[in-house]
């Protein structure tokens, strides 16, 4: 019996200097200075899409359109980024629909976008954007659009459908505003 109590001791005391040098670590969450760095790489961001779509009058004739744009600005957060952008735009059938035989317009714009989920641990993450500005010689427009966004958060290509509301110059002689829909696809960095 003494044989047997000394035995469970001494395997006591070994597990217990076995179970001291094992050190369990728990994952950290990170400091407030990885977030701020990382932060500042990311403050500026560009991006260019192209893509087209037709305006959707129903009883009228419709305007197809192709184009391209550039869009530059400041990222405040994930979910607001605020920019300004140039683009051209062309109108394959200006000459039937509309009163100008110029197929070309230049669009200026501001846009707004931001993620709708966060980035942190997403490849594709969902995006709102909103466009807001003229088109040279037309007028006004509106284009807000919906897409996601494919990859990391300084690169990443993107994939959006949206609505246009556009002020054109038109048959007969007077200017109407237009509805349509758009497809864009893009690059983000």
């Amino acid at each position: 019996m003494k044989k047997g109590l000394l035995l469970v001791a001494m395997i006591s005391f070994i597990t217990n200097v076995i179970a001291q040098d094992r050190v369990i670590r728990m994952p950290e969450p990170p400091s407030k200075n990885q977030n701020i760095a990382d932060e500042d790489v990311v403050k500026y961001w560009c991006a260019f899409e192209a893509g087209g779509g037709s305006t959707a009058m129903e009883n009228m004739k419709n305007v197809a359109m192709v184009g391209a744009s550039f869009v530059g600005g400041y990222r405040f957060n994930q979910y607001l980024k605020v920019g300004a952008g140039l683009g051209v735009l062309y109108y394959p059938n200006s000459s039937n629909v509309r009163d100008t035989k110029k197929h070309l317009a230049t669009p200026l714009f501001v846009n707004a976008r931001g993620n709708i989920l966060t980035d942190d641990i997403r490849y594709i993450v969902p995006y709102w954007s909103i466009n807001i500005g003229t088109t040279i010689p037309d007028g006004f427009f509106l284009t807000p659009s919906v897409g996601v966004r494919i990859g990391e958060k300084r690169n990443a290509f993107l994939v959006s459908v949206g609505y246009t509301l556009r002020h054109m110059k038109s048959y007969p002689e007077h200017t109407k505003y237009y509805s349509g829909a758009l497809l864009k696809l893009g690059y983000e960095f």
